[in-house]
């Protein structure tokens, strides 16, 4: 399943220089630098050049749960200097909450870039008569192409562009872009082979592999195409249907292919749904909308890491780092870790938790502790996991150890990483007389495997 993994390395960013606290620094190109306790020094990277413009954008709803992980988004596309424009799009916000959300962007991530945006749209949850969130994604990203990016105004300029379609629950460990050329990127085998050049380009959009396979298409496609019976998409080839479309996020295409795209998978949503009720289903349309255009997909295995337990992502990268390295934080070597940490799972290893569902929404704040974090080589010292909410509370669940070492990895990771995020608010946004850098909060009431009393710790 798993093509072979190019892995000559190369170095994606230009050097950052550290200097004392609260002294502002400029890089080799001279780009000046923000500093702050954490040690933090980082600044977005314009596109060359030679390098199209880029766009990285992502779908929100207007609640505080999806702030959270937008700030945690910008942040990291902050440190490693994502190229081009990064857009949260989001949807359903109303008169007050809006002019609440656009503050808090102006006042506390436009201090990161100003390549950072907001984009605001309509609820579309009910856009054909039911309640579907996930309308959201496709129309929304439609709508800031119409109104914020007015693509059909811009073709000339925007047809080259390279649009991505991230989900706001992802972390970026480096830099995405279009040209994949010497990295380690785990191409997906398909009978099409590889691109003719490792860049995203015209009629060679890329994507995420999801585990989905060939479902989209298992689908009741004559209702789906009702308005186009002689659509390609109900001829596409099995082994296309299971190595070309089977795609989600990052989406990656150039802005004319993702006009179409986009286009076609607003147009097909509702009806997926209409035949599809679950999770997945805006997912599944944007397969069938690339099929429809025949647009099949470079698939790439190892832009992102997110399910333990699954094959079909880049963990091949995770599970040759070291079980005593699990934890290291930062990773000395950027570019051989997956581009994407995708946080949609729970991950435990022992008594250590972290899960999106069990933060607290405003976690981000003065007077919130940080989290603990596992020792180093907690990837060494379990080979079991013990859920904060489990029933009964206590319960020990074996891991092999293949898994145990994805769980550590990825623990580890998000912890440290929410810390960071968080010292860097509070280092930048905080009276020192407010502010809280204790790293208390825990999942549960004591990090002791043989002590099973109690609950998780809330405060």
């Amino acid at each position: 399943m798993i093509a072979a993994v190019i892995c000559v390395q190369f170095e994606l960013h230009r050097p950052l220089i550290r200097e004392e606290e609260g002294k502002s620094a400029k890089n080799g190109d001279g780009e000046t630098l923000l500093t702050s306790k954490s040690g933090v020094v980082a600044t977005t990277m314009t596109a060359t050049s030679s390098m199209p413009e880029h766009y990285t954008v992502f779908s929100t709803s207007c609640s505080p749960f999806q702030d959270w992980q937008s700030y945690v988004f910008f942040f990291f596309a902050y440190r490693i200097r994502q190229p081009g424009k990064v857009v949260r799009i989001v949807s359903g916000c109303s008169g007050i909450r809006r002019a609440e959300l656009d503050a808090f962007h102006e006042e506390k991530v436009k201090v990161m870039s100003d390549d950072f945006s907001v984009h605001f749209t309509p609820d579309f949850a009910r856009s054909s008569g039911d309640n579907y969130m996930y309308y959201n994604k496709p129309f929304g990203v439609q709508h800031w192409m119409k109104y914020g990016l007015e693509f059909e105004k811009n073709r000339v300029r925007h047809d080259d562009a390279i649009i991505m379609v991230l989900d706001p629950d992802m972390i970026l460990l480096r830099q995405l872009t279009y040209d994949f050329t010497n990295t380690n990127l785990i191409l997906h085998h398909s009978k099409r082979g590889p691109p003719p050049e490792m860049k995203v380009s015209h009629g060679n959009p890329w994507a995420s592999l999801y585990a989905f396979g060939k479902q989209p298409f298992n689908l009741d496609l004559a209702i789906v195409f009702a308005n186009a019976t002689d659509s390609p998409a109900l001829k596409t080839p099995i082994e296309e249907q299971r190595n070309n479309y089977p795609g989600g996020p990052p989406y990656m295409a150039t802005g004319r292919d993702m006009w179409s795209i986009v286009e076609t998978w607003c147009d097909l949503v509702p009806k997926v749904h209409a035949v599809y009720v679950h999770l997945m289903g805006e997912m599944y349309a944007w397969s069938l909308a690339a099929a429809h255009l025949e647009l099949p997909h470079t698939l790439a295995e190892s832009f992102m890491v997110s399910n333990t337990e699954i094959s079909e992502e880049g963990w091949a990268l995770v599970d040759a780092v070291k079980k005593e390295d699990a934890c290291v934080y930062p990773v000395d070597k950027p570019d051989t870790m997956p581009y994407v940490l995708h946080y949609c799972q729970r991950y435990s290893i022992g008594k250590w938790f972290v899960g999106k569902y069990r933060l607290d929404k405003h976690f981000l704040s003065c007077d919130k502790p940080l989290f603990m974090e596992p020792p180093d080589d907690v990837g060494t010292k379990y080979d079991f996991y013990i859920q904060p909410g489990g029933n009964p509370y206590g319960t020990k669940e074996k891991l092999r150890p293949e898994r145990a070492h994805r769980e550590a990895f990825m623990a580890c990771q998000m912890i440290k990483r929410l810390n960071e995020v968080a010292t860097w608010y509070k280092d930048h946004h905080c009276e020192k007389e407010t502010v809280n850098y204790n790293k208390t909060f825990i999942f549960h009431h004591s990090l002791d495997p043989a002590d099973n009393t109690g609950g998780e710790k809330t405060a």
